[in-house]
């Protein structure tokens, strides 16, 4: 858990970064709770996610 694959140290960034996408990947959280949790805005996490959430409906849509 505390290096990646590679061997590198991974950074508090780089686990936050890791749960927020399990958490929306998983569906089990929506991203008004998981907001609330990381002590973040839910536009941040639009901007960052925006991708990440845009692919996960169009895989819901078939």
């Amino acid at each position: 858990l505390l290096e990646d694959h590679a061997g590198r140290r991974r950074t508090l960034y780089s686990l936050r970064h890791t749960y927020a996408t399990l958490a929306l990947i998983s569906g089990d959280i929506d991203i008004h709770t998981l907001s609330r949790q990381m002590g973040t805005s839910v536009s941040m996490l639009e901007r960052h996610y925006s991708k990440l959430t845009a692919t996960m409906a169009a895989a819901r849509l078939g």
